[in-house]
């Protein structure tokens, strides 16, 4: 076991618990669903524990680039600051995805059409591959 473990770690572990001794446990197929939804939920949170808020300012970066304007920094690394500064580089990034397509200049609109593909993108990474469990 880790001495220090990461929220990844503990959420990783807790999920593999579940699958390695809870499931064998588990008699009825209703329940056996629910465990595996139960399992896809925290190894999405463990990827995005890992990672999320340096997926933040890749994409503050990104839309500094984009729109030529430095999108500054959070308050701090607090996951709350990093949050409400992500909703600022989201709305920059919003405001020019609008302004490109009312310009109607093709290569403006496709530099904001690569950024929001790399938003995209990333949000799969964190998602990961999303198994509809139980649905059919």
């Amino acid at each position: 076991m880790f001495s220090k473990p990461t929220t990844e770690q503990l959420l990783a572990g807790i999920a593999e618990q579940l699958r390695t001794t809870v499931m064998a446990e588990i008699q009825t197929e209703p329940t056996k669903i629910l465990l595996q939804q139960i399992d896809q939920i925290l190894m999405g949170c463990s990827r995005r524990a890992a990672h999320e808020i340096a997926f933040i300012h890749e994409e503050a970066q990104r839309v500094s680039a984009l729109t030529g304007k430095d999108q500054g920094a959070p308050a701090s690394l607090h996951l709350d600051d990093v949050v409400a500064w992500y909703h600022k580089v989201s709305v920059a990034l919003s405001n020019e995805v609008e302004a490109a397509f009312k310009s109607g200049d093709q290569a403006r609109i496709d530099a904001a059409r690569a950024a929001l593909d790399a938003r995209s993108a990333v949000e799969m990474q964190i998602l990961g591959a999303l198994d509809l469990v139980g649905r059919g």
